[in-house]
């Protein structure tokens, strides 16, 4: 096992930062070779790529040193909302490349910025944590079968 960056309550910061970065890593790389082969509307997606935090939660749960069922499910809804935000700081970026935004809608494409973030942070939260629930309950029950 490696050993993890913990604060005193225990959580597992490795999990927490590394997991959702390294599941970030290849929807940025997507988006940037879209977007610099002429089409930064690909970005406009990222609600679709907000399912990749469903795979953050598993991913998760497979790597945390925590032994608390509910310090392992916050860690990985800590790390939804790490990806979520990641996601969301990139639409940023790439809108910004759609072109000139007119005086009049800055403010509703201020607002829609803002939107992606916190709903992206939302939404990263609860997909981790829903697979997270489940991928934890399938490895306690295959460890009861083990046991048993």
């Amino acid at each position: 096992m490696t050993p993890s960056f913990s604060s005193a309550e225990g959580l597992d910061f490795r999990v927490i930062l590394g997991v959702p970065l390294l599941q970030f890593l290849p929807w940025l790389a997507a988006v940037l070779i879209v977007t610099w082969a002429g089409y930064p509307g690909v970005v406009c997606v990222t609600p679709l790529a907000w399912l990749i935090a469903a795979r953050v939660g598993i991913v998760c749960i497979r790597r945390t040193t925590s032994t608390q069922p509910a310090r392992r499910l916050l860690e990985a809804a800590l790390a939804g909302v790490w990806f979520g935000l990641l996601e969301g700081l990139l639409f940023i970026v790439i809108i910004q490349r759609l072109g000139s935004v007119q005086p009049g809608e800055q403010a509703s494409a201020a607002m829609l910025s803002v939107l992606m973030v916190v709903f992206g942070m939302l939404v990263g939260a609860g997909m981790s944590l829903f697979t997270a629930f489940l991928a934890d309950r399938r490895q306690q029950a295959a460890s009861l079968v083990e046991e048993g």
